[in-house]
């Protein structure tokens, strides 16, 4: 009997410790944690319907092509893909012509400009109608830099972006890049340094750019420099004319005599722009010059004097 009346506070007893048990790791999450051992839970299958194959079974889903998006062109232009060289030039020229073409347009070719499978004269008018625009893109120079850059570009192609770089002087939004440009290709020995050097003389007559007595010296130095390609000093001694740069002039009568029959017919027409009194005895000797192209100049040089007197 007293066991009958005990087991009921044994009872009671084991339930309050677990209840205490509980409360304490409850209220003590960081507390070590006790470890039992957990009787393994007899897993049920889940049944798989008939007709279902199963995963591992399953054919691959099919390869679905890439679909390239056709390339869109501005109405008008949908064919020229389709063309003959010849035809693209002629579609381009005919466009060149309209200063006032459609936005698609001008971006398609401020794209197809850089497509080098063209012709060099359908780049060329490309980029003429960009220029030629009554509104043209205020950052139309920063394509033409960028091919300039490119020394994979052809010296004919970049020699063209040179010139177009300073037809987008007046309606640039960053004219002082584009001085930049011409400024530094200007002091160069190849054949665009020539080009620079026209296209600064250009911009000076026009009052947009000033590059002072330094751009004077520069070309002096270059005339006298011999590893300064002969079109290049074709167009310094062309720019001293321009000039009308007197104090150059001892340089320019050395040219009038050399070897070279471009640099001296070059040399002659300059004297005829700005030489003095004193030249005529050389631009004379020139008129039974062996080439022709230097007879031709000396006659036109002695004409340029005596309307000047």
């Amino acid at each position: 009997m007293k066991r009958n009346r005990l087991l009921p506070f044994v009872l009671l007893a084991a339930v309050a410790g677990i209840v205490f048990v509980t409360i304490i790791r409850n209220r003590a999450p960081h507390a070590e944690p006790s470890y039992s051992v957990v009787e393994p839970v007899p897993s049920i299958p889940t049944p798989v319907p008939e007709g279902i194959p199963d995963i591992e079974t399953l054919p691959p889903e099919p390869v679905r092509p890439v679909v390239i998006p056709a390339e869109k062109l501005p109405a008008g232009w949908t064919d020229f893909r389709t063309l003959t060289e010849q035809e693209r030039l002629d579609r381009v020229t005919a466009a060149m012509e309209n200063h006032t073409l459609p936005a698609d347009v001008l971006a398609f070719f401020e794209q197809e400009i850089f497509n080098r499978q063209h012709w060099d004269v359908t780049r060329n008018n490309m980029a003429n109608a960009l220029v030629w625009q009554e509104s043209p893109n205020p950052r139309m120079h920063e394509l033409f830099a960028k091919m300039l850059a490119d020394e994979s570009e052809s010296s004919v192609w970049r020699d063209y972006c040179l010139q177009f770089l300073s037809e987008c002087l007046k309606s640039s939004s960053d004219p002082q890049s584009i001085k930049s440009l011409l400024t530094r290709y200007a002091q160069g020995k190849d054949g665009l340094a020539g080009t620079a050097i026209v296209n600064v003389g250009l911009q000076e007559a026009a009052g947009r750019m000033k590059p002072g007595e330094t751009f004077s010296q520069q070309l002096e130095a270059q005339l006298s420099d011999p590893e300064v390609v002969t079109p290049t000093k074709l167009s310094i001694l062309a720019m001293i004319g321009k000039r009308n740069d007197v104090r150059l002039l001892p340089l320019v009568r050395t040219y009038a005599t050399n070897t070279n029959d471009s640099l001296r017919r070059c040399a002659i027409a300059t004297l005829g722009q700005i030489g003095a009194p004193s030249d005529l005895p050389l631009i004379r000797a020139s008129l039974t010059d062996p080439n022709r192209s230097v007879q031709m100049a000396a006659d036109a040089a002695l004409k340029a004097m005596e309307r000047r007197k």
